[in-house]
Formats: structure tokens, sequence, C-alpha cells
């Protein structure tokens, strides 16, 4: 099997190095390590054999540590655990087929990790490939500036105060640090969201490093009496658990800012990078900064999509901009929770009210400070979902500043699926998700995008996975259940589907419509079916419009023609207006995947026209993966709708 990758690897044309070129005399253990030191990618390939090896866990250590580990499940087995959390391929299956789509999502996985992207057997460029223990290990010189750079936890510092009510503050204190390094340097930081998962006991150096991948992590004690402040902080290597620097930092609330950001200068020199210069500190009234604290504390640990968090933060938000109005985090937060509020559907207010708010504080806080990414993707929330110009314009100057931020990488990816972008759209994803591992929605994400790649077995697989940790999340159950039935995997389908009984509300309806697409789907009967269309014309005589996903299942059920005439129907307008839906509601990449009947005639290209896609292809030249698998001229057919239009 070994041979079979190397040999894959080399007609796509990398450069394999493994076992099999060490020659007689070379010392085993030193020609090994250099070759891992060398290479970009490592492969390694997962089997009941690798596994039990202690030099296979040895060599995928260290690949792990250089951000160069490019895993694959050749065996059922389980995986170290260390390793469980690194999104993983299924490749048993896979018997040399070229053109595979789990074995291209594979290529493709491998060929990010180097400088160019993935070419054919005749152009060849270096990467690695496995051995014939199942250690893959290739040789490749040169790397590029910024390869294997560190992966930094902070972890939320303990409160040292006798009042408990004070934790906020040293999450707080935490989170500003954080915020800066990730904010002011090429350092990737992993999010709040999966770091401050880890308190008390579970702040061992091993957990931390085992669950998120980390090479350093920063933690650290906060006291607080009256308006004195002492911050203890200590940057530890995850490798030799040895600490890289510790120091003790004292002074008032009034020189908090001052404190982070010569902690945040600190943590950066210990791991030799430049601390961009902060812009100018508004000067903040200690009840003020707290007011700020517990707001953006609200905000993160609630999800603004399905709760109240954002409405119940933005008057605070509001009274910290009123008292401190030169301060661009408070207006950057308030800008991001208006527009949340706004495009989830849960304010009552004028919308366009609404509106200006938030381009009023997203303008504020980047005329004080035009790194704050937050109020680029504010700005960039707002657009309608038809202004796609305008949406990527913002996404790309929000990550232009703030590349590391996964926030702004998860937007970006969610940007190229809806315009059939889906390789680019795994590849964001997986980024973001690397640096948010512990956020459900951030995985249940790489996992969407695997299958629109074509990797359909480790996406259905991965959503199993998921769903086994993640039980009550009816996101990850909703995907599960979807992608199991309509791509062929009724085993995976069955052993989930009745855990639906454990939901109620708004989500126990979207399970129970997803189940009675199934069993149409799963069944021969076509009155079954015939209902399924007829509850989804009901639906759109009572709304005039029909989100995609459904005309894609009326298309699964082996309707396509009455699918695309449903979608005929229907109007799209509102995804040009300002204050159209919101959307998630409109799902407009799924009737570009591979699976999709929809595509495969050219009258779906009436659609695309439609919903402004065949604009923005011909007039951005980013055309979508799906020119490779339409049985026509896909770019030909676009090109002549724009034509006869214009």
């Amino acid at each position: 099997m070994a041979r079979r990758f190397a040999e894959g690897l080399e007609r796509e044309g990398f450069t394999v190095w493994w076992d099999q070129a060490l020659r007689s005399g070379e010392a085993y253990d030193e020609v090994t390590e250099a070759a891992l030191k060398a290479a970009k990618a490592v492969v390694v390939l997962w089997s009941p054999r690798s596994v039990v090896s202690r030099w296979v866990r040895a060599e995928a250590t260290i690949a792990d540590r250089k951000k160069t580990l490019v895993p694959a499940m050749i065996e059922p087995c389980e995986r170290p655990v260390m390793f469980e959390l690194t999104q993983t391929a299924e490749l048993g299956h896979w018997n040399g087929e070229a053109n595979d789509p789990a074995w291209l999502a594979f290529v493709q996985d491998v060929a990010k990790f180097i400088s160019r992207p993935a070419q054919h057997a005749h152009e060849p460029r270096g990467v690695a490939a496995p051995s014939p223990t199942h250690r893959a290990v290739r040789s490749v010189p040169n790397l590029q500036p910024g390869d294997g750079l560190p992966l930094l936890a902070v972890l939320p510092f303990d409160n040292l105060s006798s009042d408990e009510e004070l934790t906020y503050f040293c999450d707080g204190v935490s989170e500003e640090i954080q915020r800066t390094v990730a904010s002011s340097t090429t350092l990737r930081v992993v999010a709040r969201t999966s770091s401050f998962q880890f308190r008390g006991k579970e702040k061992t150096i091993s957990n931390v490093a085992s669950a998120l991948g980390t090479s350093h992590l920063l933690d650290g004690t906060v006291r607080r009496s009256g308006s004195r402040v002492r911050i203890s902080a200590e940057l530890v290597d995850c490798a030799t658990h040895n600490a890289l620097w510790a120091d003790r930092f004292d002074g008032d609330l009034d020189d908090v800012f001052t404190l982070q950001e010569n902690i945040a200068e600190a943590v950066a020199d210990a791991l030799k990078v430049k601390l961009a210069p902060p812009p100018k500190s508004a000067v903040l009234d200690p009840a003020i900064y707290e007011k700020f604290l517990r707001a953006r504390g609200i905000l993160a640990e609630g999800d603004p999509e399905f709760d109240d968090t954002a409405i119940r933060a933005e008057p605070m938000l509001e009274d910290v901009v009123h008292s401190a109005p030169d301060f661009a985090l408070g207006w950057e937060l308030l800008a991001s929770a208006r527009s949340k509020i706004l495009r989830y559907s849960h304010g009552k207010g004028d919308f366009k009210e609404g509106r200006n708010g938030v381009i009023h504080a997203a303008n504020t806080a980047l005329s004080l400070d035009p790194r704050r990414s937050g109020a680029l993707l504010a700005l960039a929330r707002l657009e309608p979902w038809g202004a796609y110009n305008a949406r990527e314009k913002l996404l790309k100057q929000a990550l232009a500043v703030a590349p590391h931020d996964p926030e702004a990488l998860n937007d970006m990816s969610v940007f190229c699926w809806s315009v059939g972008r889906f390789r680019e759209a795994l590849r964001l994803a997986e980024q973001a998700c690397e640096l948010n591992p512990l956020m459900p929605s951030a995985r249940l994400h790489v996992a969407q995008m695997r299958t629109y790649v074509g990797d359909y077995e480790g996406s259905v697989r991965m959503l199993a996975e998921l769903h086994e940790r993640w039980p009550k999340n009816a996101g990850i159950l909703l995907s599960l259940l979807g992608f199991s039935a309509t791509l062929g995997f009724p085993d995976i389908y069955d052993a989930a589907v009745d855990d639906c009984e454990y939901f109620d509300g708004w989500q126990a309806y979207a399970l129970l419509e997803t189940r009675l697409y199934a069993e149409a789907l799963r069944s021969d009967d076509e009155e079954k079916k015939r209902a399924r269309l007829a509850r989804y014309n009901q639906m759109l005589a009572k709304s005039g419009t029909i989100a995609l996903n459904i005309v894609d299942s009326v298309s699964s059920l082996g309707m396509t023609e009455e699918a695309l005439e449903l979608a005929e129907r229907a109007s799209f307008d509102h995804i040009f207006l300002p204050e159209g839906e919101r959307p998630a509601d409109i799902y407009p990449g799924i009737v570009l995947g591979r699976w999709s009947e929809i595509n495969k005639t050219t009258r779906f290209i009436k659609l695309c026209h439609r919903l402004g896609l065949c604009d923005y292809w011909v007039g951005t030249g980013a055309w979508p993966d799906c020119v490779d698998w339409t049985p026509y001229d896909f770019k030909a057919e676009v090109k002549r709708s724009v034509r006869l239009a214009g």
C-alpha cells in the first residue's frame, strides 16, 4: 500500500522520498530524521501495524510539530489519541485509480503544504511520500517563509482574587493578550472558543497539546485588589515542557492595556517574531473596561445565530463607546453584535436604521484602527448574498489584516462555497478549524466541504464521528442524515436517525423534514416522492421562493426536471436586496455539487444567471469547480448566457 501511495504521488508530480531510498551503510535514524526535518509534507499511513509502532508515532509527532503532517487511514484502526483531532483522509478503499475523488482530495491536501498548487505529473516539484512501513517521509529543502510557524494557545488565566465574580475579568485579560498576539504578529493563535475550554486541572501541557496540536502555550494568573492588578504569565514549549519565559506585571487598572501589551510583546520576543506597534489606546475608566469585558464574554460564550447573546451585549457596548469614543475595540465589537442581530433576524427594530448603525460602528472602528478585521466582517455580513464582488472584497481585506483570524477564514470559506470554489473553501475551512479545533461548527464545516470536493466516504464518516462527540448538536445531525442518505451510506444513516427524538422545537422540525426526505429517497414508493414534491410546492406557494437545498433534494429523488421547474418558478430577488433573507436560507453552493444532477444539464445555467453567479464568474474569471465534471462546456454556456442578457 505504501508503494502505491508513493507511486501515485510521483505521478502527480511530487518528488518522493521513502525508506527504500536508503542506501546501504547509511544510518537509518540519521537519514530518516534529516528527511523528516527537510520535508514540506509528511504522509503517514495509519493501519493496525503502524499505530503500534513507536517509530511511526515518533515520526508522526515530529511532523505534527513541524505542521507537515498529512495522515491517511488505509485500514480500520484506532489512531493514537493525540492525532484523533487531526483530519485524516479515508483511503482504505483506494486501489491506485488516478481519478478517485477521495484520492484527488488527498492530493490537494498534500499540495497545500507546498508553495505552489497541485500540477500534473509532467510538472515536477518537491514533496514527501510514504515509507513501506507506513512511515511516509519525503525530502524537500528550502522551506518557504512562514512554514512551520508556532501554534500558540493562550489559556484562561486563573483568578487568584477572593472574588469569584472576577473570573470574567481574568478571561478578558487572557483574551486581550491572545488578540494582541494574533492580530499583531504572523503567529497562528488558537481561538478562544477552543483554548478557553481548558480550566483548572484540565490545563496540563499534555492535555492542551494533544487536543489542540499546539507547539506553545501561555498560561498565567491574575490577582486584583481594588484598582491594583498583578498579572503573572508563563510561556511554555509543549515539546520540552520547558518555560521559555515567565514574568510578573504590577499596575493599576488604568494601566491594564499597557500590562497586556507588555506581556504580548514578551511572548512575541520569546518566539522570535516581531510584534507590530499597537494603535494608540484609549484611556478607559476601569468600570467601562469591565463592562467591555463582560460584553465580550457574553458574545464569546454564546451563539448569536441561535440565542440572544448579541442582543444582551449591544446596550453594554453602546455604553462603552459612549464613554470611550476613541476605543476601537469597543466600536468593532458593537459593529459585530449589531450585524449579527440584523442578519440573524433577532432584532425587532427598523432594518434601515439597524443597518446604518452597523455601518457607523464599523467605520468608526476602522478610522481608529484600520486593522479591526471584525469591523470588515460586519460590513461584509451586511452585504446582500448576491453582492458577490462587494462581499469578496471586504472578506479579502479582513484576511489581509488578520490572516490567522478563524472567523475571517470561515467567512471566506463560506463565500467560496457559495460561488462553487469548493477546493478553496475546504482549504480555508481546514485553516479555520486548525485554529479552533474544539468548535463544533468549525469541524462541521470541514466535514461538509469534504463532501463538495468528492470525498463522500471521508465526509460522512467524519460527520458520524462529530455526532458521536457532540450528540446534542442539531446542525451536525442534520448534515449527517442529509449527506448519508443522499450519498448512499444507509448503515451510517440508520445508526443515527433515532437520535432525532432527543430534539424539540425548530430543531425537531428540521430533522423531521430531513427524515421524510430520506425515507422517500430510500423508498421505491413513487407516492412518497411525489408527496415530498407537493410539500415543497406548498412551501414555494407560501413564501414565493425556495431554498436551493430543497431544489437539490427534489433532483435526488429522481425528478430533475421538476426540480429545475421549481427553481424557475421561485423568486430570488431578495438575495440582491440589503434587507434580504438570511444567507443560510439560500444554500447556493449545494446545486453546484459533484453529486447533483441539476448541474448536468444546460438548463441549469439559467438558474445560475438568475442568482447573479454567471456575471460574477465571467467578470472575475474565478470559475467554480463544477467546470471539471459538467458534461458540457460550462464556461462557454455561462459566457453565452451573459452575452445574451447583455
